[in-house]
C-alpha cells in the first residue's frame, strides 16, 4: 500500500537502522533510543510534520484499547493485517519469537 512518498513508522526497522543488527537482534542498551525515535516519529505524524502523503504506523498492539488510543491520538484509520497464528509461527526465525507470537495471540483483543 505504501509508496516512496509515505512515512513508515516501524519499530523493527528503527532497531535495524540504528544498530545494523538483523530484525531479530535488538540490543537492550539501545531500547531507550529506539522508543524515543519512534515516539518522535509518532509526534510528527500527529502534527502532520513534513511533506509525506500518508503515514503508516506498523506495530503489534494486541490490546484493543491501545490500538484505539493511538488511532485517536493520530487521527488514523486502523488497518489489521489478517494473518493467522499458524502462519505467524511458521515465519518465526527462533523459538524466542515463537513464544512472543504465542503470547501475542493469548493477549490479542478484537
Amino acid at each position: 500500500m505504501a509508496t516512496a512518498d509515505d512515512l513508515i513508522v516501524d519499530i523493527d526497522k528503527i532497531w535495524e537502522c540504528i544498530s545494523f543488527c538483523d530484525k531479530y537482534n535488538k540490543p537492550k542498551k539501545l531500547q531507550q533510543n529506539v522508543f524515543e525515535i519512534r515516539n518522535n516519529l509518532l509526534e510528527q505524524v500527529k502534527m502532520r510534520l513534513g511533506n509525506w502523503q500518508n503515514a503508516f504506523v506498523v506495530g503489534t498492539y494486541p490490546l484493543k484499547m491501545e490500538r484505539q488510543r493511538l488511532s485517536d491520538k493520530l487521527g488514523a484509520e486502523l488497518i489489521f493485517i489478517d494473518t493467522d497464528k499458524y502462519s505467524c509461527l511458521e515465519r518465526a526465525k527462533s523459538d524466542e519469537w515463537k513464544e512472543f507470537i504465542k503470547e501475542w495471540w493469548e493477549t490479542y483483543q478484537k
